[in-house]
């Protein structure tokens, strides 16, 4: 059958489908579908097609009528509005080789705020949380120094905030939602305050939008100390809660003033305590001895970036946020300095797993690579929503850039369900182009487990290290570690075994301020500090990175695959006290990821052995693992030499999570385990058939029209 025979029988297809999706929705809102449909069979929808070249795939689009809003060079396609008729004229172009829905991608992942008034600034903080911004000024000329709002001179004891004239001043800071009790206190003194002049203090529980005062300082007086003040702003509780000072008088400092010192806005909240810990990957020792990733270049693309000091600076202080990217409005936000743009709080925790500069009492770091460079790539919105498009642009954007910032690492902390093989999906093209460009890649196998075959696109890719993610169970005893739930198990459906690796993952603590909405929706995991607890595989994939962009910094000749070797090599297999394996190869791969193994490892090709990256995007060959399934549902790997290797049954289909699948008390990560014969399950075959799919496929797969599904940065889990 020809090609063009195919395409069009599949563009029939999806026209099919799309006219019952839509009669289906007219049904449910109209008593005549048929009308309702002729309207809707011609709105556009938004699709990715990829053609023999972006500009063969831009022509198409314009000669069927449709609107190209973007070009996705990386994939040779473009970002385009079609109608259903577009579509199929489209389809039918020689030299289109597919056409793929734009499918949404959303994301899942006693306390207080002070200003003490100590540092010459509107954004100073004391408190154990974070203001959301700075102090605003309205109606003054936006200085602490001078104007009718200046932070004051050193009279009476110390600075403080002086309002005076008709001058305004507010703050915001998020509050949780269910704080039984929330006080805004604050010392105060008059200056010289006549009868009829006033400050009104005002709260807002919707950032500022609508004002209700709360209290009031009057005149006439003239202080000689302060006085504490007390509000209960309960009612304004909130991730908005605002406050704001108003005064009226007379004459400006030095006429008649207030002055405001040590306010606080505090709350009651269940948030974790205790002390924060680094993410363990035995990384502690090559820290000491210089090894930080001073320079290797880390994307990131995620729900964005969080302006802290220990984010901002390496350990010797020097700025290393190299841009700042939005691959949503397509602009550049900040080079070599940085801006805050996370308002999800996602992207902001993984980036501080992997690269945060601050240090614990012990003298431990907290980010994995402390000195690696950031390359922030916003790609989610505040509610985590994002498309195929917008993540793809956002890779696309880092490929063309790599060399001018140095990226040698990027993250993908974002998975969803594999509806293709893995060289239809377009995301996972974009991933292969990465890779390919010399790229380590680095993606989150997924939170969906511990059923197998629910790692994800584009976890499901070959050639990428997927990470799993294993918990200590919230002890310091190696003995009771064992696989999370929540890890997402292989094989792929080409029977490959994945997740490569597992690294911690199942109660981490990252950075994140506590208007962010993650932390206010889960306010409970929000530690003392800028510290929130966070599980899944995100932050699993996020301590893996920074691995990587250590052993490049020892290591900078190193190709992907190489890295990859290295890092695989370095796994730790969980094993029971009789030597065998507490979880098959599917579930952790080569077992527990090792920093110092890695970065000082010799091992060479073991790593995508047998896969031709090239030949895979160009569509002459693709590949399949080395997993078979019997028919009993028993998935078993098959070694170079066809020697069975099962440890007995990797995994049975019909098989739950079980609570006694601990690592037993005696076992400890084997520090030369190796799998049999040395094989560590990364050879490949030229591509013949798919093994089984559990559950059945869940799509057709290899048609002319591809499909994708909703995605998720992170789908929330609860710590473990």
């Amino acid at each position: 059958m020809s090609a063009d025979v195919v395409k069009k029988a599949a563009a029939r297809v999806l026209s099919a489908a799309i006219l019952a999706m839509l009669v289906s929705c007219s049904a449910a809102t109209s008593g005549t579908p048929a009308a309702s449909y002729a309207t809707a069979a011609a709105t556009p929808h938004s699709y990715i097609v990829e053609a023999e070249s972006t500009d063969k795939a831009a022509s198409a689009v314009a000669a069927a009528g449709g609107e190209v809003v973007s070009r996705l060079g990386v994939i040779d396609a473009v970002e385009a509005k079609l109608t259903e008729d577009q579509h199929a004229k489209v389809l039918s172009v020689r030299g289109v080789k597919q056409i793929t829905p734009n499918t949404p991608i959303t994301t899942q992942a006693a306390a207080s705020v002070r200003d003490n008034f100590e540092t010459g600034s509107f954004a100073n903080n004391d408190g154990t949380h974070r203001w959301f911004g700075d102090w605003v000024e309205s109606n003054d000329n936006n200085s602490p120094f001078d104007g009718k709002v200046t932070i004051g001179w050193t009279d009476k004891g110390g600075k403080r905030l002086m309002i005076a004239g008709n001058g305004t001043i507010y703050r915001r800071a998020a509050t949780p939602a269910n704080s039984p009790n929330v006080t805004l206190k604050f010392k105060s003194s008059r200056g010289n305050l006549e009868f009829g002049e006033y400050v009104s203090v005002q709260a807002s529980g919707n950032g500022g939008v609508l004002w209700t005062e709360v209290g009031r300082i009057s005149g006439p007086g003239d202080d000689s100390g302060f006085t504490q003040q007390s509000y209960n702003i309960t009612a304004y509780r909130g991730r908005n809660t605002a406050i704001r000072f108003v005064s009226s008088m007379g004459s400006s400092y030095p006429g008649d003033w207030v002055d405001i010192d040590d306010l606080e806005i505090s709350y009651t909240t269940n948030y974790g305590d205790g002390d924060p810990f680094p993410l363990e990957v035995n990384a502690s020792e090559l820290h000491n001895a210089g090894i930080r990733g001073r320079d290797v270049g880390v994307a990131i693309i995620d729900t964005g970036y969080w302006k802290l000091d220990s984010l901002d600076k390496d350990s010797a202080g020097t700025g290393r946020v190299a841009v700042q990217y939005d691959a949503v409005r397509n602009a550049v936000d900040a080079t070599w300095s940085s801006v805050s743009t996370d308002m999800n709080g996602h992207g902001t925790h993984i980036t501080s797993l992997i690269a945060s500069s601050r240090r614990t009492g012990a003298n431990k770091f907290y980010g994995v690579a402390p000195d690696a460079r950031i390359i922030s790539v916003k790609a989610f919105d505040e509610d985590g929503s994002s498309s195929y498009v917008t993540v793809i642009r956002g890779i696309d954007w880092v490929i063309n850039n790599r060399t001018q910032y140095a990226i040698r690492v990027l993250n993908l902390s974002l998975g969803g369900p594999a509806h293709s093989r893995y060289w239809d999906d377009p995301l996972n093209k974009a991933v292969m182009r990465a890779w390919q460009s010399g790229i380590v890649v680095v993606v989150s196998a997924g939170n969906s487990g511990p059923l197998p075959q629910t790692v994800g696109v584009p976890g499901n890719i070959p050639y990428v290290i997927t990470v799993g993610a294993m918990t200590d169970n919230y002890t310091s005893s190696n003995s009771d570690d064992r696989l999370a739930s929540f890890s997402s198990t292989g094989p792929t459906f080409e029977g490959f075994v994945k997740p490569d690796l597992v690294a911690p993952g199942g109660h981490v603590w990252g950075f994140m301020a506590t208007y962010q909405k993650i932390a206010v929706d889960h306010p409970t995991f929000m530690n003392n500090g800028d510290f929130f607890t966070m599980s899944g595989t995100s932050q699993a994939a996020a301590a893996v990175s920074g691995v990587a962009a250590l052993v490049i910094y020892n290591n900078p000749n190193l190709t992907p695959d190489q890295v990859k070797c290295r890092i695989i090599a370095s796994g730790k297999p969980a094993v029971n006290t009789d030597g065998s394996l507490a979880y098959s190869v599917l579930q952790q791969g080569s077992g527990l990821v090792d920093a110092k193994a890695a970065v000082y490892g010799t091992a060479n090709n073991c790593a995508n052995q047998g896969l031709n990256i090239a030949a895979d995007l160009s569509g002459t060959q693709h590949y399949m693992g080395r997993v078979t399934q019997d028919a009993d549902g028993t998935f078993k790997v098959i070694t170079p030499n066809g020697k069975l290797w099962d440890a007995g049954k990797l995994w049975d289909a019909g098989y739950t999570w079980n609570s006694a699948y601990l690592w037993d008390a005696g076992f400890l990560w084997g520090s030369s385990y190796l799998w049999p014969e040395g094989y560590l399950w990364t050879d490949s075959t030229p591509y013949v058939s798919d093994i089984p799919w559990v559950g059945g496929y869940p799509s057709i797969i290899g048609g002319a029209v591809g499909s994708t599904s909703s995605m998720s940065i992170n789908s929330w889990v609860a710590p473990e």
